[in-house]
């Protein structure tokens, strides 16, 4: 098992799965927590935020920015502080109510980002989907879309409707290691032929959920 290096903030409350890799990058999870799946990695530079959750087998590219926050454009001001301190007293005795937490962002699994994308808060990206290089992402990607631009848009799908039902049915990421060891790689029919005749045996076993490193 290995632990990250990652700069974290001083709440830290950052649940990773096995071999996660998060090298030079930084996490903020004092507000809300974070969770990073099995074998997932960011590269240096990128930012993940807090309410993110991230599946197992992500590729993360450099200078990402996961979660970026939306800020009020038709008040006084867009800082948030100007918000908070107009907040009116609560009721109770209470300290001040903070301030409401983002949505979740929601990455699923075997997804791969390129450098230098964003993705903001509150949406959720499919299973095996491509986010390219410099793409800002404002609304939800389908399973095993490959989206790029600003704003974001879908340029084309992976695989047919077909193969994508199957991947998802499948559900590769869930399983040990050895479930895909030795499959043909270079055609996705025969890989998946295979990957449902070993899951039919019932001979594989399934990775058990967030083997919890806290940091």
């Amino acid at each position: 098992m290995t632990a990250p290096v990652a700069k974290t903030s001083a709440n830290n409350d950052a649940l990773l799965e096995d071999f996660v890799r998060l090298p030079g990058c930084e996490l903020f999870p004092g507000e809300g927590e974070i969770r990073v799946g099995y074998r997932s990695y960011a590269n240096p530079g990128t930012i993940i935020r807090p309410f993110t959750q991230i599946g197992r087998y992500c590729s993360i590219g450099r200078r990402c920015s996961i979660n970026a926050g939306a800020h009020s454009v038709d008040r006084l001001s867009t800082h948030p502080f100007v918000s908070v301190v107009n907040r009116k007293p609560s009721p109770s005795p209470s300290p001040s109510q903070p301030i409401p937490p983002r949505m979740t962002l929601r990455i699923g699994n075997d997804v791969w980002i390129g450098d230098h994308a964003v993705i903001v808060s509150g949406v959720t990206v499919g299973d095996g989907a491509v986010i390219g290089a410099g793409a800002v992402v404002t609304k939800d990607v389908p399973p095993y879309a490959i989206v790029g631009g600003i704003p974001a848009h879908i340029i084309r799908k992976r695989f047919s409707d077909a193969i994508i039902e199957d991947l998802l049915e499948i559900k590769w990421w869930d399983y040990e290691e050895r479930l895909f060891t030795d499959i043909p790689m270079t055609d996705i029919t025969k890989t998946i032929d295979v990957l449902k005749a070993r899951v039919a045996t019932g001979d594989y076993s399934k990775i058990a959920p967030h083997h919890a490193l806290k940091q």
